[in-house]
């Protein structure tokens, strides 16, 4: 509502002016938790279990060309067990775990669409640039099952799995501070391994949406050159027709790192230098 109230404030204060906002989720950050209508949606959804999911969703990722058809899915990190090998509880907490993942991340997916809606409605959408970028990939924190509280992992106390089992209704909820098995964080790397602390490509690579009606012709295509966090900046000056200050308070700055990504908006090929 803040990010809303400010578009709305610049533009009937300086309609002329373009506004630059910056929205950042605590998604999908541990806690992982959302409103009851969310978590109720997702009941049961997982229960097939990490590995049939992480199947699923490398196949989806090769028909929607978002992977190369010839990539191949990396096997198990250390430390995740196939599904079926996990007890009763234990995948019971893992699927319940993993249900709140997703009921958050659902609900964070909702409030972009307010804003895609209020953008609409003020009648500025179609000639604002959109994007959207993820966090650094999914997180190992959980450990190999799970935990109700997270803090127990900092401080190397492992979770009994067959006394949170007791509080599942508890996950999702102000009650709880919990993360997923490191067997749901690989899936959600798919096709990759590792996790986001590790200096290895599956954990730090995440998806980025880039939206602008008016200045893009192409709609959901995909674009393969190599990008990184540090070419946003330079996106957003080139496509606003700015340059980076040499100097801010009279202090010389360092370079701008990063490329624009413009030319991919035009050209499918294009080189980033």
């Amino acid at each position: 509502d803040q990010s809303m109230n400010y578009v709305r404030d610049m533009r009937s204060l300086v309609p002329e002016k373009p506004f630059f906002l910056y929205l950042a989720f605590g998604a999908m950050h541990s806690p992982h938790q959302s409103p009851k209508s969310y978590l109720e949606k997702y009941k049961g959804f997982f229960d097939a279990g990490w590995d049939v999911m992480r199947e699923q969703w490398f196949a989806r990722q090769k028909e929607m060309g978002i992977v190369p058809p010839n990539t191949k899915l990396a096997p198990h990190n250390p430390g995740v067990r196939p599904f079926a090998e996990l007890s009763e509880n234990e995948k019971r907490f893992a699927c319940a775990l993993q249900e709140a993942f997703a009921a958050m991340l659902e609900h964070t997916d909702a409030q972009i669409g307010r804003l895609v809606t209020f953008l609409e409605q003020m009648e500025i959408l179609e000639n604002t640039l959109f994007i959207v970028v993820s966090d650094n990939g999914a997180s190992q924190e959980g450990g190999a099952l799970g935990t109700m509280d997270e803090m127990k992992t900092f401080n190397m106390i492992a979770e009994d799995v067959d006394e949170a089992i007791k509080r599942l209704d508890d996950i999702g909820g102000p009650d709880s501070h919990s993360n997923i098995p490191w067997g749901w964080a690989q899936a959600g790397n798919t096709p990759l391994k590792w996790y986001k602390q590790n200096s290895h490509g599956g954990g730090v690579r995440v998806p980025l949406i880039v939206h602008w009606p008016r200045g893009i012709n192409a709609q959901g295509e995909i674009r393969t050159q190599f990008c990184h966090a540090i070419d946003v900046t330079p996106t957003i000056l080139d496509v606003a027709g700015l340059k980076a200050p040499s100097t801010v308070g009279g202090i010389e700055q360092m370079e701008i790192h990063g490329v624009s990504l413009a030319p991919t908006f035009k050209d499918p090929m294009a080189c980033l230098d």
